[in-house]
């Protein structure tokens, strides 16, 4: 098996795939291409979709493709400015449980689609109006293209080496550990079904806020469907999983039990680079946010949400200062 090469993705990179299914066999036919599926990296070793799930994000690092598959990365030929990246990756974020159109996706097939289509996604449509919202056109219609369109894009190159084996004790170790991902987006779906039983005009995650500045008399069963989805609280699986991640003793402890440490100590780097390149930024950027929509617009669902971001902002601290101190420690010694 064989998976995507995370360390050569960069942030705003297409990410093209295929998989055994009949679904992705129909798209490669009626499409003529050797791939079915096109997802965005929003940072290391994390990508955005949109699938029958709705928009939800993903760890590529999870996601593993049989030989015969194809994968692509591409890249702007024209190097993306820090504004331009952030403008894909808000996009992206900001879409997070918008609904799946098949409709609309079996439509794109047809050649040169001029209309404008509605606001739920799909895969290359999301994509595409991603780096719409950036000023750059990939295909002549946003709303209405193909993987294999993005494929053939004129703005966008091919990445070299875009996929790595996978060992056989590797796969174990994948399937044995889980992906946590998926149990958040299980979260985000359920939270968004007791939203839009509230308003169904409600697509994303992004347009709770308007609603609760909107409808303050569905402030309180808004927080409350926050509560009882689990999306508040799945930061603690993490947490139970990896505690060493948080904790300098702990890692250190984690450090010495192990018979070879390089997995850990390339964790660790992984985790500064994530840091540098700011991939977890937003997290504090949402949590000065809604502090500031609870001052504007006093709410519980506002109160709940800084807090949540406020939590994750600090959790990612602890994780920086743990690798920085495992690296500080035992980096050159475990490099002799």
């Amino acid at each position: 098996m064989k998976r995507i090469n995370t360390d050569i993705l960069m942030k705003g990179d297409v990410v093209l795939t295929t998989t055994s299914g009949k679904d992705s066999g129909f798209i490669r036919k009626v499409t003529r291409s050797d791939i079915s599926h096109a997802m965005i990296c929003v940072a290391y070793g994390s990508v955005i979709d949109s699938t029958e799930e709705g928009v939800q994000a993903r760890n590529i690092q999870k996601l593993l493709y049989d030989d015969e598959c194809a994968i692509y990365i591409l890249r702007l030929k024209t190097p993306l400015s820090q504004v331009q990246a952030d403008s894909i990756v808000n996009y992206a974020r900001a879409s997070t449980g918008t609904s799946y159109t098949k409709i609309e996706a079996a439509k794109s097939i047809a050649p040169e689609i001029a209309g404008k289509g509605g606001i739920k996604q799909f895969c290359s449509r999301m994509v595409a109006r991603a780096y719409a919202s950036a000023g750059i056109m990939l295909v002549n219609n946003p709303d209405y293209c193909t993987p294999n369109d993005l494929k053939n894009s004129e703005l966008l190159m091919h990445v070299e080496n875009p996929w790595v084996v996978v060992s056989d004790n590797e796969v174990k170790t994948i399937k044995q550990v889980g992906d946590t991902t998926e149990g958040m987006r299980e979260k985000t779906n359920n939270l968004l079904m007791a939203i839009r039983a509230l308003d169904p005009n409600v697509e994303s995650i992004n347009d709770i806020d308007s609603l609760v500045i909107r409808r303050e008399d569905l402030d309180h069963s808004i927080a409350n469907a926050f509560r009882t989805s689990g999306y508040l609280d799945h930061w603690k699986v993490e947490l139970s999983r990896f505690p060493w991640r948080y904790d300098q003793t702990l890692i250190t402890q984690f450090y010495h039990s192990l018979t070879d440490p390089k997995e850990l100590i390339q964790y660790c780097r992984d985790t500064l680079r994530d840091d540098e390149n700011g991939a977890f930024a937003h997290w504090e950027a949402n949590a000065r946010g809604y502090s500031e929509a609870n001052r504007m617009y006093p709410r519980e669902t506002f109160r709940l949400l800084n807090e949540l971001y406020s939590q994750l902002s600090l959790n990612h601290h602890k994780r920086v200062l743990s690798a920085k101190l495992l690296l500080n420690t035992y980096a050159k010694t475990d490099a002799l």
